[in-house]
């Protein structure tokens, strides 16, 4: 089975997510926080990040989607202003390769504006800033945002991985509404909003 993450990191405490949550009229789980982000997912996500919760930020907040067989993406909004996106993707299939009409496209992706790579806000220093300020080493990023397969499939772990960790987020890997088990040890200490 492939993996499908898809969470939200938000820069406070576990208060503030849910704050945030109910703000925005939403409802899902939130984990633990780790001092530093607290993660988040919400039900109904469609792998972009959420108009109302975006809307409703009122702090850093990071978007994280990997998709083990298809890419992966980044999505970082200081309040609701996008301050740094990337999208990578390794999967042959292209929307063009599907029959969508116009409405079903603007359903999928909201507003009818369909992203593309040229909407990306691709400013390392915003991440290069939060990696320092995690403690952790930012002198290798640029090799981390590569769209070259070759490069991709050879690291030992996944890019979107090893951006995580950088950023000193927990909760990532094998983490979205659809997963969630409440049986299982990793949600122990999850709350539902």
């Amino acid at each position: 089975m492939s993996e499908f993450s898809q969470s939200y990191h938000l820069l406070g405490s576990k208060e503030n997510a849910i704050e945030l949550i109910n703000l925005a009229g939403e409802q899902g789980f939130v984990f633990e926080d780790n001092n530093r982000w607290t993660t988040f997912v919400i039900l109904g996500d469609e792998f972009r990040p959420s108009d109302s919760i975006v809307e409703s930020n009122k702090e850093l907040l990071v978007h994280y989607v990997y998709a083990e067989d298809h890419g992966w993406s980044l999505s970082i909004f200081r309040q609701s202003t996008l301050i740094f996106k990337f999208e990578c993707s390794w999967d042959e299939t292209n929307i063009e390769d599907f029959d969508f009409d116009e409405e079903e496209l603007i359903e999928m992706f909201g507003d009818g504006e369909v992203s593309s790579p040229s909407d990306e806000v691709f400013d390392l220093d915003v991440i290069r800033k939060l990696v320092q300020e995690a403690g952790n080493d930012s002198s290798d990023l640029e090799v981390l945002f590569t769209k070259d397969p070759e490069v991709i499939f050879a690291m030992e772990s996944p890019c979107a991985y090893q951006i995580a960790e950088k950023l000193g987020i927990l909760n990532y890997a094998w983490i979205s509404a659809d997963s969630i088990d409440m049986d299982d040890a990793l949600y122990n200490n999850v709350i539902k909003v």
